[in-house]
């Protein structure tokens, strides 16, 4: 690939490396007033030599980035893990004036193995000399671990294990003892399971416990794609009550995967990789390669028409200013636009020459979205398909809707009836959007960042 963009296709607000690869995000962690993004990252624009990257914010908004975290060693790559802060210090490797952040991450070796590295400072880590800590002698596919505090005590890590994910138990996050297992009965999507994460969220009263499944590249998913479940988790495993009947996935659109939540929050916040497995490598982004979504907010709503549905609310509302009516002109290439209305409606930017974005609700009464005529599609056979290009879903609400479309000059992120439907799509404009029309009956606002 080449290292030359068409055009500048970075985005204001997502996070991207300054230069090289990035997917999964890793560790996401808030300790001592800090914010830590870690990543899987390579120094050149395309996949290999895994490391962690790590970038730090105070607001989940503006980060800065530090040198990588953690690199290969003779037990594998660095791939995906979680981080805590370790704030009593049962670990024993920081003291309890300087308790340690702890980072479990797999070891992709000839074998995939759990292994801890740790920091005193916030920056820099020092590898565990006993690692791996949860070893593997048989699995082909074992990894991406999430840790968590256990409700009854201690400490719990949830691991993808090929067709299932798998539960360990520990009080000093170092040793550890599997304690319960789910699937792969209860899950209807195909593909190889990956980042889990496990986490409680309150529901009319009562906790509902969300897990999320990364499921791998598959073509009856288009792609990688995130699925969740909702059920109960006793202390050792995790139990699905059976809501779905069909695979539901975190994302209507194709570029949000391996989203995991953010240990440590007072809001249960989740960041995802911004891309599709699919067509990842070929992006014609130049000197770096991928993207994080929006920091988001999580929460269960019970909908009149699918029961209770995980919700997103993005972060980032705070970066734009009031919202003023459209007067037919888009001021640049990052914006928020908030449209209200009923029935049928379609917003589309466009900049002349055939190029044009839309959005909104079709005649069946889907919320949709469509990127086959936004620009740049040659790069890759895939993206260029139709599968791929326009796509909708059925609401879970009736009656009037609300449409929240952030754009970032090439990816946009799209909120539909309190964030029940989300649509993350890249796109590639070979000129910015100049121009807005709106068709049907709705009304139009636009933010702009201050």
């Amino acid at each position: 690939m080449s290292t030359k963009a068409p055009r500048d296709f970075r985005p204001a607000l997502h996070y991207t490396p300054k230069k090289g690869w990035i997917n999964d995000p890793n560790g996401l962690v808030y300790a001592r007033g800090k914010y830590h993004l870690f990543a899987q990252y390579g120094p050149e624009p395309h996949w290999g030599d895994i490391h962690w990257s790590h970038a730090e914010s105070p607001d989940l908004l503006h980060w800065r980035d530090l040198p990588n975290a953690i690199a290969p060693d003779g037990l594998g790559m660095a791939f995906s893990g979680s981080a805590v802060y370790d704030e009593e210090n049962v670990s024993g490797l920081g003291t309890p004036d300087n308790p340690p952040i702890i980072a479990m991450y797999t070891s992709h070796g000839e074998q995939e193995q759990q292994s801890i590295a740790y920091s005193l400072d916030g920056e820099s880590f020092i590898k565990y000399p006993g690692n791996p800590v949860i070893h593997n002698t048989e699995k082909p596919d074992f990894r991406d671990p999430k840790v968590f505090k256990n409700p009854k005590g201690g400490w719990t890590v949830v691991l993808a294990a090929g067709d299932h994910v798998e539960f360990y138990g520990s009080e000093d996050l170092l040793h550890w003892q599997k304690t319960g297992s789910f699937g792969p009965d209860g899950n209807y999507s195909k593909g190889v399971w990956e980042c889990p994460d496990l986490f409680p969220l309150a529901l009319g009263g009562r906790e509902v416990w969300v897990l999320l499944v990364s499921m791998g590249a598959c073509p009856e998913n288009l792609g990688s794609r995130t699925q969740y479940f909702l059920g109960n988790f006793d202390g050792e495993t995790f139990t699905c009550d059976g809501s779905f009947n069909k695979p539901e996935f975190i994302d209507s659109g194709f570029d949000n995967y391996a989203g995991v939540t953010f240990f440590g929050t007072q809001e249960r916040v989740l960041m995802g990789w911004a891309a599709n497995w699919v067509y990842a490598g070929d992006l014609p982004t130049g000197e770096f390669c991928g993207q994080m979504t929006l920091p988001r907010a999580l929460s269960l709503v019970d909908t009149p028409l699918g029961g209770p549905r995980l919700s997103c609310a993005p972060v980032s509302d705070k970066l734009f200013g009031a919202p003023v009516p459209i007067d037919g002109s888009l001021p640049g290439e990052v914006f928020k636009l908030t449209v209200s209305g009923e029935g049928t409606a379609d917003i589309t930017l466009s900049k002349g020459g055939g190029e044009a974005f839309s959005f909104g609700v079709d005649s069946s009464g889907e919320v949709y979205i469509d990127r086959s005529r936004a620009g740049l599609r040659s790069f890759n056979a895939d993206f260029a398909k139709p599968e791929y290009g326009r796509i909708s879903a059925p609401r879970f609400f009736t009656g009037p809707w609300t449409l929240e479309l952030t754009f970032d000059r090439s990816i946009c992120e799209l909120f539909a009836d309190r964030g029940t439907r989300v649509f993350t799509q890249l796109l590639y404009p070979s000129e910015p959007y100049r121009h807005i029309d709106l068709a049907g009956n709705a009304k139009a606002e636009i933010s702009l960042m201050v």
